[in-house]
């Protein structure tokens, strides 16, 4: 039995609402707004009672780009074929890049013969009959990416005003401090991180070096920043650690010891997005923060802070060379799970620093040179693309020579079926206009044609889609034939190759890999 189609009801609700996760709300107020209007006109429209109804949503997300959890369950669905239609509260709840929606109502929806609603903005693309959604489509849109730049820059201002009368505008607090049940914007000290805080600061004022203050906190098991905020009840990314312990780095020693906020300063703007909608942030320049003092209690005093400081400049080491590598951020340790960090001299090389931090662990002993893992993974990506090839010359004769083939003559005979249907009708109109026939026996017989010709053309209208996509599909597979194609005359590895084609690269304790794959299960590479 065949399935019913799906229908996706998609809401989503900016991280700027006010009400977002007030009170301890799962959901906010616009969400369930959302969720009521969607459902009341998919109810009082009898001709989507067939569809199986599923909700998605993004609660907490920018409209401004598609990089949305949400969005990309939908799109994986659309691309399976599992969704048939879509609908949203108005065009702004897809996405408020003008641009990018109108691509995906005008040409990408209809390729895939989904059907996409706009509730507000009164649009069915089943009305368009193929047609594009028109100029005033395109001109709510625009106006929709204007408002979301326009409200970025009013709720930036306003952050920054608030930062500027004393309120702490982070997400979160940092270790040893709590927000105010009272008043979200103002910190308390929350006692155990607070000792912690204070030991981190004793320690170092006493001439110990970050990493071995992290080695020491990691052996007496002092709980690390991420899990106090998770005794604490803060949402927090899961980090499994080793063997399911989190660990203190050098690094997160440094910061804690840096952060000026322990003297009872509010610190705000130190990051920004690289633009609206922009996923990626940036560290900002120190005169372009907001600082101001005296907002909360300190956790340690300006003399503590200075000897601290100036004693942790005597044992900071030479951090690893700035900028892109050919595998910044695509490295791991299989054994603990953090990434190996990279060393320029003598040769460029990767270890694992869990050794240094935490001394009975199973994770790669020395050093991984730069070059001999270059050549590995050139070689599994060679590799990779050639049983790719091969998949694809098992798939040509179907996709090209039988398919194709036989579905261009089908359609040629459909063609010529509706001619003769379309000829049957007209002779059939001569014939009672001669009254050679009765009226009755026309509208019987002229009904009968019509049906006919309602089926066959609708036979010809898919199977024209299917060619179509097909058609598609092997222009697109060409194209990247060919691009894979240079990739086999490559004699050294490129950084471009390593993001088209890796997800991740894991080294295991005898330095072998295992390569996690962007597009499918990985190939182990000795």
């Amino acid at each position: 039995m065949k399935e019913p189609d799906k229908l996706i009801l998609y809401i989503r609700i900016s991280v700027e609402d006010e009400d977002n996760h007030i009170n301890g709300k799962e959901e906010s107020n616009s969400v369930m707004n959302q969720r009521r209007l969607l459902w009341d006109y998919v109810e009082n429209n009898p001709e989507l009672a067939g569809y199986e109804i599923l909700e998605i949503c993004d609660d907490g997300y920018s409209g401004t780009n598609l990089n949305r959890p949400g969005i990309t369950k939908l799109l994986e669905m659309i691309r399976e074929k599992q969704v048939s239609c879509v609908v949203v509260k108005d065009f702004s709840r897809f996405g408020r890049d003008y641009l990018t929606v109108s691509d995906y109502i005008d040409q990408i929806f209809p390729f895939m013969g989904v059907r996409f609603i706009s509730i507000n903005d009164h649009y069915d693309s089943t009305a368009c009959k193929g047609a594009t959604s028109g100029l005033d489509v395109a001109f709510r849109n625009v106006l929709y990416g204007y408002y979301s730049k326009d409200l970025s820059i009013k709720i930036k201002s306003g952050k920054r005003t608030k930062a500027e009368n004393g309120a702490f505008m982070s997400p979160f607090a940092p270790i040893g401090y709590r927000k105010s049940p009272e008043n979200r914007n103002q910190l308390l000290i929350e006692p155990e991180g607070a000792d912690i805080v204070r030991k981190i600061f004793a320690m170092a004022g006493e001439g110990t070096s970050a990493l071995q203050i992290a080695r020491k906190l990691n052996e007496e098991q002092i709980p690390t920043p991420s899990q106090l905020k998770k005794m604490l009840g803060a949402s927090d990314k899961e980090w499994s650690g080793v063997g399911n312990r989190k660990l203190w780095t050098s690094g997160t020693v440094l910061d804690i010891l840096r952060d000026e906020r322990y003297l009872g300063k509010n610190i705000y703007g130190r990051f920004a997005r690289a633009g609206v909608g922009n996923p990626y942030i940036k560290r900002t320049k120190k005169e372009q923060w907001t600082i101001i003092e005296g907002c909360h209690e300190a956790i340690v005093s300006t003399e503590v802070f200075s000897v601290a400081n100036t004693n942790i400049q005597k044992h900071s080491q030479k951090e690893t060379e700035p900028g892109i590598y050919l595998f910044s951020k695509k490295l791991r340790c299989k054994s603990c799970g953090y990434a190996l960090w990279r060393i320029k001299k003598p040769t460029p090389r990767y270890y694992c620093v869990t050794r240094k931090r935490l001394e009975e662990c199973k994770c790669m002993k020395g050093h991984l040179k730069e070059a001999e893992l270059a050549k590995t993974v050139l070689s599994a990506i060679k590799t990779y693309i050639r049983l790719w090839f091969e998949d694809c010359v098992g798939q040509a004769g179907i996709d090209e020579d039988g398919e194709d083939m036989s579905g261009s003559k089908k359609l040629n005979i459909l063609q010529g079926e509706i001619r003769g249907l379309q000829g049957q009708k007209a002779a059939l109109y001569e014939r009672f206009v001669e009254q050679v026939i009765t009226r009755e026996d026309f509208q019987n017989m002229q009904k009968t044609i019509s049906c006919k010709l309602e089926g066959v053309q609708q036979q010809y209208d898919e199977l024209q889609r299917k060619l179509l996509q097909i058609k598609w599909l092997m222009e697109t597979k060409q194209a990247r034939q060919k691009k894979l194609g240079d990739y086999l005359e490559e004699e050294e590895l490129t950084r471009e190759m390593v993001e088209m084609f890796i997800d991740c690269i894991y080294v295991n304790s005898d330095k072998s890999i295992y390569i996690q794959w962007k597009f499918e299960d990985g190939i182990k590479a000795e």
